[in-house]
């Protein structure tokens, strides 16, 4: 299964890998997951599979938390991505419902966004993040300069989709009330301490001459002092 994930199709569970092959573990694990006989499977579970067992075909990066097939047993289309020129008219993507609210004005600028037509496929990728799913229409974005990219069957890839070529929950102010961020709230001690000046005074200690504390003068420089006032 996992020679299959991230050697021949990691299209099909949403995963895209960097240039050099690699998946972050974290993304890895959220997709296996979803599948059948995997559910229960933990990460650590799946980090130790890596660290202990050292599978050939594989390599793990534990310092970057990422793993890879490796390069000489990759399918060589795993790294390669086509300009669409005809995508499927209608794409998904995720956008987390915070984010949606700037979005749905600004339009969706990323390094790398995500997309697939595959509505199944996008609400697993969706719940993964805890986001909405987007529509896109894919014409409207072209005519408004977006470009596309083909990642295996079921991806594709983009860096800015406008505003207008978006649909998704209506942005208003019962959105924003339930997803936009709320200021920390101050309590009441906090308050006061910021507001109030607490001047401490330094006791005054009055001045005092360190010396060093004389020993009482011998019996005999007594008496010698004593015949001398006679």
């Amino acid at each position: 299964m996992l020679f299959y994930v991230l050697a021949r199709r990691p299209d099909e569970f949403g995963l895209l890998l960097d240039p050099s092959g690699f998946v972050r573990l974290k993304d890895l694990h959220r997709a296996l997951v979803e599948v059948d006989g995997f559910k229960g499977l933990r990460c650590q579970k799946l980090r130790n599979f890596f660290l202990v067992f050292k599978p050939e075909r594989f390599e793990f990066d534990e310092q970057e938390d990422r793993v890879r097939v490796r390069p000489e047993e990759v399918d060589s289309q795993v790294f390669s991505r086509k300009i669409a020129e005809s995508p499927p008219k209608t794409l998904f993507t995720p956008v987390r419902p915070r984010a949606w609210i700037k979005v749905s004005e600004e339009g969706l600028a990323a390094q790398t966004i995500v997309l697939t037509p595959d509505r199944d496929l996008a609400e697993r990728l969706a719940r993964r993040r805890g986001a909405l799913v987007i529509e896109v229409d894919t014409r409207k974005a072209m005519e408004m300069g977006s470009v596309f990219e083909s990642y295996l069957e079921k991806l594709y890839l983009s860096s800015w989709i406008p505003a207008d070529a978006l649909r998704g929950p209506r942005v208003d102010e019962e959105f924003k009330k339930k997803y936009e961020r709320k200021p920390k709230e101050k309590t009441e001690d906090k308050k006061l301490e910021e507001e109030k000046i607490v001047l401490v005074e330094e006791p005054v200690i009055a001045f005092r001459k360190l010396t060093k504390g004389r020993k009482k003068d011998p019996e005999w420089k007594r008496a010698r002092r004593r015949a001398r006032r006679r």
